[in-house]
């Protein structure tokens, strides 16, 4: 999204943020976020890159939010219970550096969606396996896979698809030393062959990258995740737990 129709979209969902309520929709609200100052190439800095300050911003509007209306920071397992759930995509180097110990000060779980194969390739950028071993000890952090090499599962054949699915649960699963259920779909792409072909890998919940509420009537493989950009300012992240951005996003 281009900055002026970030603009657009912001003053439209603050106009409308009074209609939708003040109280949380009820079930889950699942966050998306990417990198923190890390040298991300062929991406929006405004959408995917977050400054360290802006980031720090972001948290502090979701707490403020969580504590006024007593709801607590949930891990991603698939749940529909009332709660907030912070993800991040892609496996960048900074969820070791810089987004662990700012969750991890205040006690905040968070779920990484790693593309497996990317992992140890290129330490400025991504994790390495020893990030990856370090931050599955610490019981605050869960681990699913975003692919093997972080491309679109629907282009994909059935063999490869298959060949995609299983290869990256059993290299996570090794990696973390835990049985992997969870994924994301790179660039959002999924449809039910995808599903199918997910679940009969092992995969038992995934997250998606359209807006909503994960609630009781959610399928597990397509649970709804709220975009937060680094261009965002706290009122719009807000706005967005509220359910006022859903429209937009």
């Amino acid at each position: 999204m281009r900055r002026y129709k970030h603009q657009l979209a912001s003053s439209a969902a603050h106009l409308i943020a009074p209609f939708v309520g003040n109280q949380p929709a009820r079930g889950r609200r699942v966050l998306m976020f990417h990198g923190v100052n890390d040298p991300i190439v062929n991406a929006d800095p405004d959408l995917y890159n977050h400054k360290t300050v802006t980031f720090r911003q972001h948290v502090d509007a979701t707490q403020s939010w969580a504590l006024a209306h007593r709801l607590e920071f949930l891990p991603f397992d698939g749940a529909s219970s009332p709660g907030i759930t912070l993800t991040f995509d892609d496996g960048y180097a900074s969820i070791a550096t810089t987004v662990a110990p700012i969750l991890c000060e205040r006690g905040i779980p968070f779920h990484v969606f790693v593309p497996a194969g990317l992992v140890n390739l290129d330490r400025t950028l991504h994790l390495s396996k020893d990030d990856v071993r370090g931050l599955s000890s610490n019981p605050l952090v869960g681990f699913g896979t975003h692919g093997l090499m972080h491309r679109s599962l629907t282009s994909m054949p059935d063999y490869e698809l298959t060949s995609e699915l299983n290869t990256s649960r059993k290299a996570l699963s090794e990696l973390t030393g835990s049985d992997v259920r969870s994924m994301s779909y790179p660039f959002g792409d999924h449809d039910e062959r995808v599903h199918r072909a997910a679940r009969h890998a092992g995969f038992t919940y995934a997250g998606t990258s359209s807006p909503g509420t994960c609630d009781e009537s959610t399928d597990p493989m397509q649970i709804p995740r709220v975009d937060i950009w680094a261009m965002d300012s706290a009122r719009d992240v807000v706005n967005k737990l509220r359910g006022a951005w859903d429209r937009f996003l």
